[in-house]
């Protein structure tokens, strides 16, 4: 049993609660003949007009009775530290007054002094032992910093002062077992039991806490009780079998599942108990049959299914090839037969992911089914997003983040996508219009760096759609996102460079892509290129040197994925620049040969002529 409840709330979100109830302690408290005795002159205190001269006119009793009102005023309005002096102060003049040591360990817990809040809490308890509240409050307090041993006294102390409460009696159990004091547990149950009568969920536990003991007699006997209790209920005479079998009763528990048998033969508890039985005795061919049954049958519930379905992988998928084929053939069968079963589907995913991980496609395709029958099922959406990018399906990418796009528009990842299918499938004012689409639902929570990527490539549907202005403009927004960006710094310095606009601005992003990935040809070609519209002809050619190795050869060159014919064709240029024009024809021709986008007109001139025009 765990103490989830007891950490649901931070302690300082209890204290504030508790707070309130304090609050109301000290009103009461006023009315009492025996008031508190004592004042605070801070100057942290928010005082009300001429209180010093209030103060100084009054004496005894009302005096205090004054302060005190002061305090609860002061609590009220939330001035922990002005209430903590006033507090202070009292409790000098009336040291024994319990209500004032409780309500200044609550203030001093507001304000963080833990250690000082548990010495007055703790004193205020041992001034009022009657105080079932005080004990609450201490208990819960040790109970919220795990420290059980320390919270069971006053604890047990509460169940002593009010018998009746059985969630009190409740919490101590939990503290019981989990000190490791299973009879005083078990004795705590035998309370809850005296209040609530016999209900399952006592049964059960002390059913458990004997079993530890090794109580065999005493666990059942409480088994045995509930089902006295509720004789019509045939669950809990098939929880003894059960728990006969496990411990190796077998012929007991035979009898009790023939026994509910005759009273239900098609209890589906019932067919559970059966199918563990013949596992547990050995008896295959039954159990298998049982199982096939169970598993295909139209009455089974899906919750019952899913367990079969569940125990049948364990135990066939890691035995050998035959195991595997019997799954892959259940699962087949089963689908067929409900194919609408998201549970179902869901599993064949799992299955698929933990032992079939190279039948990419069949779990692509289980994919598809889960989020046909669940389309907020985003798990599903990202991942075929991933493998349908992967494998460049772009045709079935776009449709797929169609759909995400319309059950899922906060997510920036599938308007990404959708912009990228489209952009690769040629339809670039589609892809314009998915990113501009996943702007407009970015939030402050949004991720910059989705944020910046969205701009990136706005920014290059628009510099290929011919809106140059819109384009530096959706580049800078991706800066501002990321500021960092290779690839909007790369792409914003090229074409920068290709029209002779702020080639200094140029220079510096293009700069920055080289000192992040100092190995990548792409960005060096653009750099090397900047300096070369920028006139600096020999610095261009010891980045371009990177580039494409003047001593490399023409079949290792071309073979290079990351070359184009337009990078050898600018390798050309600068080569012509410095005076080496022998190279620079080299250049040419490969650049001719490799083909490409980006190739300029003057490249068939240069060529023929053997030099550099433009």
């Amino acid at each position: 049993m765990s103490f989830v409840n007891f950490h649901k709330s931070p302690v300082r979100l209890l204290l504030t609660a508790l707070f309130v109830i304090a609050v109301l302690t000290l009103q009461q408290s006023c009315k009492s003949a025996g008031s508190v005795r004592g004042a605070s002159t801070s100057s942290t205190q928010k005082s009300s007009p001429h209180r010093g001269e209030l103060e100084r006119g009054l004496s005894g009793r009302r005096r205090i009775d004054y302060l005190y009102m002061e305090a609860v005023k002061q609590k009220m309005a939330g001035n922990y530290a002005a209430t903590y002096d006033i507090c202070r102060h009292l409790i000098n003049l009336a040291p024994d007054m319990p209500e004032l040591h409780y309500d200044l360990g609550v203030c001093q817990l507001m304000l963080g002094q833990d250690t000082s809040a548990v010495k007055s809490l703790n004193r205020a308890s041992e001034l009022d032992p009657t105080n079932s509240h005080y004990k609450e409050v201490i208990s819960s307090y040790y109970i919220n910093r795990g420290d059980y041993k320390q919270a069971l006294p006053p604890l047990e102390d509460l169940s002593r002062l009010e018998p009746s409460r059985s969630e009190v009696l409740a919490r101590l159990v939990q503290l019981y077992r989990a000190t490791g004091q299973t009879e005083a547990a078990i004795r705590a149950l035998d309370r809850i039991e005296t209040l609530e009568g016999v209900i399952p969920s006592v049964a059960y536990q002390k059913f458990q806490l004997y079993q530890s003991l090794d109580k065999e007699q005493e666990a059942f006997a409480c088994l045995e009780a509930l089902c006295k209790e509720y004789p019509h209920e045939l669950s809990y005479r098939l929880t003894i079998g059960d728990q006969m079998l496990a411990a190796g009763r077998t012929e007991e528990a035979k009898k009790i599942y023939e026994e509910v048998q005759a009273q239900e033969p098609n209890n589906k508890g019932l067919q559970l108990s059966w199918l563990e039985f013949y596992r547990a005795t050995g008896e295959n061919a039954l159990f298998s049959a049982k199982r096939d049954s169970m598993l295909f049958g139209e009455d089974t519930d899906e919750e019952i299914r899913i367990a079969l379905l569940r125990d049948y992988i364990s135990t066939e998928a890691t035995r050998d090839s035959v195991g595997r084929q019997n799954i892959k053939d259940a699962f087949a069968r089963l689908i067929t037969d409900y194919p609408n079963s998201l549970e179902l589907n869901q599993m064949h995913a799992a299955y698929l992911a933990t032992y079939e991980q190279q039948d990419e496609s069949r779990f692509a395709e289980v994919m598809e089914r889960i989020i046909a029958l669940d389309p907020a099922n985003t798990q599903a959406v990202f991942y075929l997003i991933q493998y349908y990018g992967t494998h460049k399906h772009f045709t079935e990418l776009e449709a797929l983040c169609r759909r995400a796009v319309i059950n899922h528009p906060e997510e920036l990842v599938c308007h990404y996508y959708l912009g990228v299918a489209c952009w690769q499938l040629e339809k670039k004012g589609d892809a314009l219009k998915a990113f501009q689409d996943g702007i407009v639902q970015k939030t402050e929570e949004s991720r910059p760096a989705m944020v910046a990527d969205l701009f990136s490539l706005m920014g290059d549907v628009l510099h290929e759609l011919g809106r140059e202005k819109e384009a530096y403009a959706a580049y800078d927004s991706c800066l501002v996102y990321q500021d960092d960006h290779v690839g909007c710094l790369n792409n914003y310095a090229y074409y920068l460079s290709l029209k002779g606009y702020n080639l200094d601005k140029a220079e510096e992003m293009s700069y920055r892509t080289v000192r992040i990935a100092p190995d990548n040809k792409t960005y060096l070609d653009t750099y090397a290129w900047v300096l070369f519209v920028k006139g600096r002809y020999t610095e261009a050619q010891a980045y371009m040197d990177k580039v494409v190795p003047p001593d490399s050869s023409d079949v290792a060159l071309l073979a290079d994925p990351s070359l184009s014919g337009a990078v050898f064709e600018h390798a050309g240029d600068i080569a012509a620049k410095n005076g080496q024009m022998a190279q620079a024809l080299r250049f040419w021709q490969l650049a001719a040969k490799a083909g490409g986008d980006g190739l300029t007109a003057a490249l068939p001139k240069k060529i023929k002529l053997k030099k550099y025009v433009k």
